[in-house]
Order: structure tokens, then sequence, then C-alpha cells
């Protein structure tokens, strides 16, 4: 049974913009400045050939990169330049200047960015989701994609009884909770032990990331 709960549909009409000569950039998801979590945002951004995106620095934060179309190149004094290939996650602190590049002379790449006023590990995630149809696969410890096919149906155990969790749509369109979810379209919702959703097209595409608040000291 699918317990209803609190949530808010962000329409993909609704979310700002930023756009550059050099890039498109969407503003999924804000934290609102009342809101204690440790995800701070969620963006997805279109970056044109041979350009360059700029991270912003950020001491005691991480930013958690999710390839969607093409690979990336990724480079700061930390880590040096890196190759992320689209079927991989990479997270890494933002304390220090980072870039990340558009390697191709004519191809658009697209890919999402999620801060977190919490460290990451920095390393490398596999997520195969053409290989791995039908499941959720982990992107870290509070992410999950996954893609399904029409009329699959799933479900995501979160961390605890009363978690708030975001949900966007990457392509094709799912129901979530009993709500209905197109393509670019993002849905938040409090308090859940459990995420229901289905597939309604192939290849639909789902992200899903708990918003956990910060731990209470002492």
């Amino acid at each position: 049974m699918i317990v209803q709960t609190e949530g808010r549909i962000i329409l993909s009409e609704m979310q700002q913009h930023t756009q550059t000569p050099h890039l498109y950039r969407t503003h999924i998801w804000e934290k609102e400045e009342t809101q204690d979590f440790t995800m701070e945002y969620l963006e997805k951004v279109l970056l044109l050939p041979n350009s360059v995106f700029s991270l912003p620095v950020s001491s005691k934060h991480s930013i958690l990169i999710i390839p969607f179309i093409g690979d990336l190149r990724v480079e700061n004094i930390q880590i040096g330049p890196k190759i992320i290939e689209e079927n991989n996650s990479f997270a890494l602190n933002a304390e220090v200047y980072t870039e990340i590049h558009n390697p191709y002379q004519d191809e658009i790449v697209t890919f999402f960015i999620a801060k977190y006023s919490t460290l990451l590990p920095q390393e490398f995630n596999d997520i195969s989701i053409q290989e791995n149809k039908n499941t959720l696969l982990p992107i870290n410890t509070s992410s999950w994609i996954g893609q399904f096919d029409g009329r699959q149906k799933g479900e995501l155990q979160l961390s605890n009884p009363s978690q708030n969790i975001l949900a966007y749509v990457v392509d094709g369109a799912f129901e979530v909770q009993d709500r209905l979810l197109h393509a670019e379209d993002a849905l938040v919702l409090r308090s859940l032990e459990m995420v229901d959703f289905e597939a309604l097209s192939n290849q639909a595409i789902i992200l899903i990331f708990e918003i956990k608040p910060h731990t209470k000291r002492g």
C-alpha cells in the first residue's frame, strides 16, 4: 500500500535557468535558507564543445558529478586531470578551485551536479544503468539512479523511517508515490520510510536523493 505523504512537485517549467555563451544551467532544486539539510542543491548543466564549467570553491563542502550524455574531464590541484565517463559518477571536495571540461570538438555534454555541506569520499562509482535495467544503482550512500522499462515497478527502502527525498525524472515518465512526473520534473517528499515508483515509458530514467538533516552535536 502506498502511503500518502506531504510533497511538492517542481515542474520543469517552474525551474530557473542560467544561460551563457558556453552553457545552459537548470536549477532543479535548492534548499531553503531555513532548512538544515546536508544536500544544498541539484543542477543540470549542458556544456558546449571545448567549454569549461567552474565549480564554486567552498570549505567543507563536496560536489557530486553525475554525467548523463558524454564524458567529462575534471581537474584541480588535488586530483589532477581525471576523465569521468558517462557510466560513472565522481565526488570531490569543493575546497579548491575545480574545472569541468567538455573534451569534445563538436558535441554537447550533459551532467548533473549536487552540492553537499559535508565531505564525501573522493571516488568513482559505476552507474552503468543500460547494463543493469530495472533496478536502482547506488551513486553514493544517499542517492540512486536507474533505467526502467515501461510498467516496471520499484521501491527504495530509506535510511530512516522519516526521511525526506528528492526524485527527478531524467527521461521518460514515472509515477512516484502516486504523483505523475514527466521528463525533467522533480518531486520533494517528506517523512517517508519507503519510496514506491512505476515507470510509465520505456527506457525511463530516474534519480532519487535522500535529503538528510545535519547531525546535531552535543
